[in-house]
């Protein structure tokens, strides 16, 4: 296979890791999961979260990545042979969620050729609820009603698995060169939207919602569990994402201060893109006398359906400011979804010693295909219930994992040492106690709560037999997948060692 590809300076290896942070999750997740659970109680554990979870996760991340040199099977192969199994199921998560991913960038890129009639179906709720769930979608009443093929939506899934599989066939150099424009594009967009939403009527009624806590939402456990899971979309981290793209920087790679640059990179957009968001929310509640909570409370469709409902009743630029959002939203997605694929790819590559060219055709192949029942009238349905369990389980388990190895395998000084060689903020004995106690403990707790929870009340009312056979069986993909290619025969010495 050659020379493994290097990324051409720190700097464009940070700014790599914050375009894969930075993406829909900030955007079209955060706002909505936030709204959900409570407004301002949720940033408390979100922020919670990205201290005692997603930062020592991320910096675990990037160390075994520059140890190994190589994927997530690999560097955790390397501590124990039997371990390597993680690393494939943090690959296989990164494969299933690229897959109803892109799904959702269909849906972005679909509004983008809608936005000239966005005065007629962005006129209520109620018509953007239509255009959305009925004209877009075509919702079934029944997870395993899956209707017709959404034309729309199937090009927009093709378009943007040719778009990804373009940028990353081509090497890290390429992907580089899209970095450059596609990071901080996005960043530039949504600065615009904040200031425009701030300057709207009934704004600080949104931001009110946004910022004020509801101290009684903090005893829900299942609160924090969409923090935690959210902080773990929105980083990348338990996907090996962020051990694949490590793995290009040379050994003596400083870590921790890179680690804390892409996760407060990525958090403080977030936090930021919430301006934008509630500021409008709260515009549009004012003009239609709701609730913000009422209006915000819109789920998974708060993007495609409230948003461009209040930018519809805009005085000035509505087409232009609806047109500023998606293009954000595509953006935005764009990184995410190609380090999603360069995370498989890399580990295939790897693995069977083939050309970058072929493992990303191969895996786009598939998604692509796999990609397809989320774009039927069952798609959205679909995709709610594997995106919860994927982040509520799946990515949770991998979490902890992660948190063991480390620091039982592995070993917190062994691993503390290495990393402290070359970098500019030491790690100490927090550190340790964090990945060893406190972070492991927090997700034990979460995943326990949200398990507890799933016997009690159906998730989102859906009928058990769909969460058994979708949540479950996505989950089971992933597992088999992972035993699979951990015991396929390989070219990789390191992995066969």
């Amino acid at each position: 296979m050659g020379e493994r590809e290097h990324w051409k300076n720190r700097s464009t290896f940070i700014m790599a890791a914050v375009g894969s942070a930075i993406g829909l999750g900030n955007l079209w997740r955060f706002p909505y999961i936030a709204a959900q659970n409570g407004g301002g109680a949720f940033l408390i554990p979100y922020f919670t979260a990205l201290v005692t979870a997603g930062i020592p996760i991320m910096i675990i991340e990037y160390g075994l990545g520059i140890r190994s040199q190589s994927s997530a099977n690999v560097a955790f192969g390397d501590i124990n042979p039997k371990l390597r199994y993680i690393g494939w199921m943090a690959i296989m998560g990164a494969f299933v969620i690229n897959i109803y991913y892109c799904a959702v960038m269909g849906w972005a890129l679909k509004y983008l050729f809608d936005i000239g009639s966005i005065s007629q179906w962005g006129s209520s709720i109620a018509a953007s609820k239509t255009h959305f769930f009925v004209d877009t979608l075509g919702v079934s009443d029944h997870p395993f009603h899956f209707g017709g093929i959404q034309w729309p939506l199937f090009a927009g899934l093709l378009v943007t698995w040719l778009t990804i599989w373009q940028i990353v066939k081509g090497g890290l150099g390429r992907v580089g060169k899209v970095l450059l424009y596609s990071v901080p594009l996005p960043v530039i967009l949504v600065i615009i939207l904040v200031v425009r939403g701030l300057t709207l009527p009934g704004a600080a009624e949104g931001l009110n919602y946004y910022l004020s806590p509801d101290w009684a939402r903090l005893l829900d456990g299942q609160v924090w569990l969409a923090a935690y899971g959210q902080i773990f979309f929105s980083l990348s981290v338990g996907f090996g994402t962020m051990i694949a793209y490590s793995s290009f920087m040379p050994r003596d790679t400083e870590i921790p201060n890179s680690a804390a640059i892409t996760s407060f990179a990525n958090c403080a957009f977030s936090f930021l893109a919430g301006f934008a968001v509630f500021s409008v929310l709260g515009y549009f509640a004012v003009a239609s006398n709701l609730p913000v909570g009422e209006v915000a409370g819109s789920g998974p469709g708060l993007a495609f359906v409230v948003y461009p409902t209040a930018l519809a009743t805009l005085p000035v630029w509505v087409k232009g400011f609806a047109a500023l959002f998606f293009i954000t939203l595509l953006s935005l997605g764009i990184d995410s979804a190609f380090s999603l694929l360069e995370t498989v790819a890399t580990a295939l590559s790897d693995k069977f010693n083939m050309s970058r060219h072929k493992s990303t055709t191969i895996v786009a192949l598939v998604s692509f295909s796999l990609g397809i029942p989320f774009v039927t009238q069952a798609g959205i349905l679909w995709l709610d219930i594997v995106d919860h369990f994927i982040l509520s389980y799946l990515i949770t388990f991998v979490g902890i994992a992660e948190c063991i190895i480390v620091a039982y395998f592995l070993g917190v000084k062994n691993f503390t040492d290495e990393v402290n060689k070359t970098a500019e903020i030491k790690l100490g004995k927090i550190f340790g106690i964090m990945i060893s106690v406190v972070t492991p403990a927090m997700l034990i707790v979460s995943f326990v709560t949200s398990l507890v929870q799933e016997f009690k009340t159906p998730y989102e009312g859906y009928p058990i037999s769909a969460l058994i056979l979708i949540g479950g069986g996505s989950l089971l993909i992933v597992i088999l997948g992972a035993a699979i290619l951990g015991r396929a025969n390989t070219n990789n010495g390191s992995e066969r060692r």
